[in-house]
């Protein structure tokens, strides 16, 4: 038999291979030995199969790469050349058409050469029917493609362990193309932004850099693209989809193909934003304690030169009695010097160098008893109102210098309601966690007693609420306050060991709170101790409300109740508020602020709410205490209220026990 001699009958069989009319006029010749040569010398493997999947034929090329003789093939059946699973494969998969349509085209299949390696091959037919219309011969084409596959197993094994440290990074990374825009991101790029990836490959990179810093970023990337530095780093703000600034210590390096052309900028972020948050209020701490050095040692010194004068003044006194108009002279001089005293003391009071004489105090008791004092103080046209919390509790501190403390605040709040008001002094437990701790440097975990003193005044701006407890800072007119009356009640509080907090809404009020450490506290339950599910699958999810003017406050409640498994809307006002609850009858709660912009307030909003809906839940937050609500009357905010700051924790448990899933919540700070 010569070489490639089982073809012949094939070609012999069926001419419609040379065309339709048999012959083949562009070789010189006609002859079966001329296309058996052909066919057997093509670089390509071809394979000759009978309708009963016999192998009737081979060219060369196949028989040289399968490893089988031309005399072995007449043995063969197509099942023996392949992995069973293969065989199952176009056996129930592929033939039922092929049978229909007479091509199969780039199948995958695994391939057993004589020596039982295995190959990745395509397999390629083309059927031939007899005059029945069945298939009775087929030529097959197969093509080696274990090296491509190996190559593309290869790749998507390195694109997997990529994606894989692309997305397990715990800082973001997001690759830019050349001309800035963002290819691909990973879920800490995503969630620092708080933008799904869809939504940020939307933008170029130098578009979601605050504006003060792309200069910055945009010089970074000049000195790469100039191959002056193959890396950069610099600290940017980012702001985010949901209106919040992020500081990101942002690093960019740049990669380039082999012609040396920029293909990707790869940039990572690592969120500073806590850790720049920290050092401003560091910074404040520092600011603070350098003030009140600064001020402890202006006032001991003046207080020093005081003395000189008030004990010169008494001698000189004593020796002028017979000069009437000598003698009004220096006591007008002595009376000037005292209240230059005052002053100092009260410097020394937000220097915390003031002497002190700390006692047991019975809070409730202390703030029943100077009732008097407070009505002399207010006068007429302010409604006192004193709501204290059960028992009897006590705190270690100055009395006088207490005292003194609730009735400045008393009097700042009296000048700040000069048409009238409500005044609030109201006590209650407050137990302040680590986490709390954590964020306030000198505040240690533990029982405290709240004193607020709150009212219904004008209430102070946000450009001046971070300064009001610095020296000679003060919000009234000028000549109506000395400014050291708030710092006085800091640095009071500050030595006794307690924490102060402020918190105000322009043209509403203002909430002075003052925590001392509670005295015979170890037996009390620690709030914070009791066991909460944060993400509990089981939980029913529910869709909230959210309502809320400041941005930032909004987005943390709202990541808050993501986090607890819940769907949230969001609405920045009562009359958006009212269009979202029309328009959607699912909302199972509504969580408002209480003070709010446009005339209408959380309490209204609420009332309004529960005419659309009455099987709506309510939750009310404010940065007031409940006593010094206002429209305290209205009968939902019994305990549906929350106080700002809350933590996640209160956030959690004050909505399940809106919705009926868990127990009461506890106060908080």
């Amino acid at each position: 038999m010569t070489p490639g001699s089982t073809l012949l009958p094939f070609m012999e069989d069926d001419r419609r291979l040379l065309g339709e009319s048999g012959k083949v006029s562009v070789f010189p010749s006609q002859s079966s030995e001329l296309y058996e040569k052909l066919l057997h010398s093509l670089p390509v493997m071809l394979m000759f199969v009978d309708g009963n999947g016999n192998v009737t034929g081979a060219n060369q090329q196949w028989c040289d790469w399968t490893g089988y003789e031309q005399a072995e093939l007449s043995e063969l059946h197509q099942r023996d050349l392949m992995k069973k699973a293969s065989h199952n494969h176009l056996k129930q998969d592929v033939y039922p058409s092929y049978f229909s349509n007479g091509k199969i085209q780039n199948e995958n299949i695994v391939f057993v050469k004589k020596d039982g390696k295995q190959r990745d091959v395509t397999f390629s037919a083309i059927g031939y029917r007899d005059g029945a219309g069945r298939i009775e011969r087929s030529v097959v084409v197969m093509t080696d493609m274990t090296r491509e596959r190996a190559a593309e197993s290869a790749l998507r094994q390195s694109e997997e362990r990529f994606r894989g440290s692309f997305e397990a990074a715990a800082h973001g990374i997001v690759l830019v193309s050349p001309d800035g825009y963002l290819v691909a991101g990973n879920s800490a790029f995503c969630g620092l932004l708080q933008t799904p990836e869809s939504e940020l490959m939307k933008h170029r990179l130098q578009s979601l850099v605050a504006e003060e810093d792309r200069p910055a970023l945009l010089n970074n990337i000049g000195r790469l693209l100039s191959g002056e530095d193959k890396s950069c780093q610099a600290e940017l703000r980012y702001n985010t989809m949901t209106g919040r600034t992020i500081w990101g210590l942002t690093s960019i390096s740049v990669v380039r193909d082999s012609e040396d052309i920029v293909s990707n900028f790869v940039v990572q972020i690592v969120d500073l934003t806590n850790r720049r948050e920290a050092e401003e209020k560091l910074k404040q701490a520092q600011k603070m304690e350098a003030v009140g050095q600064l001020t402890g040692g202006i006032a001991h010194d003046f207080n020093n030169l005081l003395q000189i004068v008030i004990g010169n003044l008494q001698l000189v006194e004593s020796s002028i009695k017979q000069d009437e108009t000598a003698q009004r002279r220096a006591l007008e001089a002595m009376d000037a010097a005292k209240r230059g005293s005052q002053l100092t003391r009260q410097l020394l009071a937000f220097a915390r160098r003031q002497s002190l004489a700390p006692e047991i105090i019975s809070v409730n008791k202390m703030i029943e008893g100077m009732g008097h004092i407070f009505d002399r103080s207010i006068g007429g046209a302010v409604q006192l109102k004193v709501d204290l919390m059960e028992g009897a509790p006590q705190v270690s501190a100055d009395q006088s210098q207490l005292e003194s403390s609730l009735l400045n605040l008393a009097i700042n709040a009296r000048d700040a309601m000069p048409n009238g008001g409500r005044l609030t002094i109201e006590t209650s437990p407050i137990f302040l966690d680590e986490e709390y701790a954590a964020k306030h440097n000198e505040v240690q975990p533990g029982h405290y007693v709240l004193i607020a003193v709150s009212d219904t005044g004008n209430g102070i701006a946000d450009s001046v609420i971070d300064t009001v407890f610095e020296p000679f800072v003060t919000t009234k007119d000028v000549g109506e306050g000395s400014g050291l009356g708030l710092s006085m009640v800091y640095g009071f509080i500050k030595q006794s060991g307690g924490h102060i907090k402020i918190y105000s809404e322009k043209g509403h009020g203002t909430s002075v709170k003052m925590y001392l450490p509670r005295l015979g506290a170890a037996d009390l339950e620690n709030p914070s101790a009791s066991p909460v599910i944060l993400a509990d699958h089981k939980a029913k999810r529910r869709l909230i409300l959210v309502v809320e003017d400041q941005l930032e406050v909004r987005n943390v409640a709202v990541g808050m109740m993501e986090s607890f498994g819940h769907d949230v809307l969001e609405a920045e006002d009562g009359i958006s508020a009212l269009g979202i609850l029309q328009t959607n009858k699912d909302i199972d709660v509504l969580f408002t602020d209480v003070v709010m912009p446009g005339g209408m307030n959380g309490f209204d909003l609420s009332q309004a709410a529960l005419q659309l809906n009455p099987k709506l839940k309510v939750v009310h937050a404010s940065g007031y205490p409940k006593g010094a609500m206002i429209h305290q009357e209205e009968p939902r905010i019994k305990d549906n209220l929350i106080m700002k700051p809350y933590q996640r924790e209160d956030l959690k448990r004050i909505l399940d026990e809106t919705l009926g899933e868990n127990a009461p919540v506890p106060a908080t700070a």
